[in-house]
């Protein structure tokens, strides 16, 4: 499927700040893929003082598919990725990120996937987390409808996966907005309304954690920030209007009613959510925005991730809004354990842990 002139089908965009240890790495799996027509924007940050910029260097002149741009002023995250897509040549635009790997397939399967489903404009895929005790699969919804509906309290998507049509992204002006934290949530948001999302349900991209990749301070910002990115699509798409005493609730990064010790309050908190869960399904059955068993999959899964610690965006089969708050449900108590093990390689060491804190 290549074009023989020196326009690319696929355009890769990398941005770049101190990250020289995994860079090559990053580089060589966008390299190794088995569809050939491509070129990678490699953007680096104005005071990376690493030695990034001399690995891009050696790559741009080995490989004339990849571009070093060097920005010359501080752009951050948000707007570098914005000015990848305002360069890019390629139909496609593709992410990555310079600590990440993409499988050897992943460009080719991507863009068969688009060529064959022209009403799709975002293609994600399953992607694998790996590093310091970190081992598992994160599965993003696969449909259409199941993408929109995930995408309502999280960012149910793999951002270093995705790629995406260029010109649906010019036409709707759907661009990184530099003043969140988690640019990529706030962006989908907005895109859900315009485009429809899809993943392809293979591990076609893999996500590094070395531990340190958030900080502690950072994960607070990020779980505010997250109440506020919910609230506003909330608005967009259904009319809601959120009253910001609420925000908590629709806060993200971990389980915001855990923060409550109180368990009088903590259960005002818990009938707070069950109103507002069953005001987002009523008001969505007035604007239709979100079809019906993939919004009732949802909202079970985010009522019974507060309410009883089982895993976020399980899709399951729900039958009414009343079934959600069934007072006589009980968790699913095997799915969890399951679920942590598959998440977690240091498991066995947790349990230890644990049984020297309660002998104690």
């Amino acid at each position: 499927m290549c074009r023989w002139n020196n326009t690319p089908i696929v355009t890769v965009v990398m941005p770049v700040y101190n990250s020289r240890t995994h860079l090559a790495e990053a580089i060589e799996s966008i390299r190794s893929q088995t569809f050939p027509d491509w070129e990678m924007l490699v953007i680096n940050e104005y005071g990376s003082r690493d030695s990034s910029a001399e690995v891009i260097d050696w790559y741009q002149k080995k490989d004339n598919r990849i571009v070093f741009i060097q920005n010359q002023e501080k752009l951050g995250l948000a707007e570098s990725l914005n000015k990848g897509i305002r360069m890019a040549q390629g139909s496609y635009i593709a992410r990555m990120d310079a600590d990440d790997l993409s499988d050897p397939t992943r460009l080719e399967k991507q863009v068969q996937y688009l060529e064959q489903h022209p009403e799709i404009g975002l293609c994600g895929t399953y992607q694998h987390h790996f590093g310091a005790n970190m081992n598992w699969i994160h599965k993003p919804a696969v449909s259409p409808e199941a993408c929109k509906a995930n995408l309502m309290f999280d960012c149910d998507l793999c951002h270093s996966t995705v790629m995406f049509r260029k010109d649906c992204f010019l036409q709707h002006q759907l661009f990184y907005n530099p003043c969140y934290l988690a640019e990529d949530f706030e962006l989908w948001t907005r895109a859900v309304r315009e485009i429809k999302f899809a993943n392809i349900p293979e591990v076609l991209g893999k996500y590094r954690w070395d531990g340190t990749n958030i900080s502690i301070q950072k994960k607070e910002q990020l779980a505010k920030e997250n109440a506020v990115i919910v609230a506003n699509a909330l608005k967009r798409n259904l009319g809601m209007v959120v009253p910001k005493e609420e925000y908590c609730l629709l806060e993200g990064w971990g389980n915001p009613f855990l923060k409550e010790k109180d368990r009088a309050r903590r259960k005002k908190m818990y009938q707070k959510l069950q109103e507002l869960l069953t005001d987002i399904y009523y008001c969505n059955r007035q604007q239709g925005f979100y079809q019906e068993q993939a919004l009732l999959s949802i909202l079970a899964s985010k009522w019974r991730y507060v309410r009883y610690g089982e895993p976020r965006n399980i899709e399951r089969v729900i039958t009414s809004i009343d079934e959600i708050f069934d007072p006589s449900y009980r968790p699913d108590y095997r799915m969890m354990w399951r679920t942590y093990r598959e998440r977690r390689t240091g498991w066995r060491e947790d349990i230890r842990k644990i049984w020297n804190y309660l002998k104690r």
